[in-house]
């Protein structure tokens, strides 16, 4: 049987970054990812030495080389596993990498969890601008597996609707959003169809119906994905309202919204004045998302929001989790 697989803040699931990678230090074609990256259902730690100038001492916080500290080995420190003194260890993979292999179900279901690398039991590995800035990096599209699943609702924002199949005995409805359950989610039958309501949080999900047992895409639905079984999911996108603001500035004469949401187009969102400064209210999906205001021409990250990230340009851009 075929499984397919100031801004009003909504924190997700999260990585805080205390060794935020330097990304121009990275020799990209031996270390690909850099701090963690999903795989499936597990998160893979990766450490890289080559990425890393200086470590603190955890106890002092005195600063050494790189260069003059033997490594013996490294682990994971975190929220997930109270901060453990010696963490969870790493397996050594070349001459410069340490990797660590946990499953999602690994992790506490915290709103926000932070990690550091530990060398050798003392020392806190952070490269030269995590002594000022912390990465962060979010969880987006990957299912946490210790949330709830959605139930059926009569005012869901997400409304599944299979026109047709009147002679059909059952529809189920499976997806992403409850992990492929081939038995919670049974539609309804309304007019000359079927339907059923969720509520689901801001985000991209894939799904199916399954008509008496046969599993098919949704018809009215052109976007979809090919999955591991050579056939297609469908794709829904929730997105959550989401207001900008930005005080003062009463002086300037235009004001834009720039991110990752929009492919950084500097002029497709322009904000309104208000009161206080200036508001735009855009539709977002759920995870990451960066974003900075153009005040008459000058790119400036939020000043009311502390939460930023370096890119890979060294451009310094303000950080918004949706959920």
């Amino acid at each position: 049987m075929e499984k397919k697989m100031s801004i009003k803040y909504s924190a997700s699931i999260l990585f805080v970054f205390a060794a935020f990678v330097a990304a121009a230090q990275i020799d990209t074609s031996k270390s690909k990812y850099g701090s963690y990256y999903f795989d499936g259902n597990d998160v893979v730690f990766e450490f890289d030495r080559r990425v890393y100038e200086k470590a603190t001492r955890a106890s002092d916080t005195t600063a050494v080389d790189f260069a003059d500290l033997g490594i013996l080995e490294v682990a994971v420190t975190g929220t997930f596993n109270n901060w453990s003194k010696e963490g969870w260890k790493m397996q050594r993979v070349d001459e410069y990498r340490y990797r660590l292999r946990k499953h999602l179900k690994d992790f506490k279901d915290a709103p926000n969890w932070q990690f550091k690398f530990l060398i050798n039991g003392t020392y806190w590995a952070s490269p030269e601008s995590a002594l000022k800035k912390q990465g962060l990096i979010g969880w987006k599209d990957i299912k946490n597996p210790n949330a709830p699943a959605p139930v059926p609702v009569d005012s869901g924002n997400a409304v599944f609707r299979l026109e047709g199949y009147a002679e059909s005995k059952q529809v189920i409805l499976s997806g992403t959003f409850n992990n492929w359950d081939e038995n919670a989610l049974h539609m309804k039958r309304s007019g000359d169809g079927w339907e059923l309501q969720l509520m689901l949080l801001p985000g991209t999900y894939e799904y199916k119906f399954i008509v008496d047992g046969n599993w098919m895409e949704d018809p009215a639905n052109p976007e979809k994905r090919v999955n591991q079984y050579d056939t297609y999911n469908s794709v829904l996108n929730v997105a959550k309202p989401v207001r900008f603001e930005l005080d003062g500035f009463d002086g300037a004469g235009e004001v834009f919204l720039a991110g990752s949401f929009n492919n950084w187009d500097q002029h497709a969102l322009k904000m309104h004045r208000t009161e206080t400064g200036w508001a735009v209210t855009v539709p977002l999906t759920g995870g990451k998302q960066l974003y900075k205001f153009i005040v008459d021409g000058n790119w400036m990250t939020d000043p009311a929001n502390p939460r930023v990230e370096t890119d890979r340009k060294g451009n310094v851009n303000s950080v918004l989790f949706v959920r």
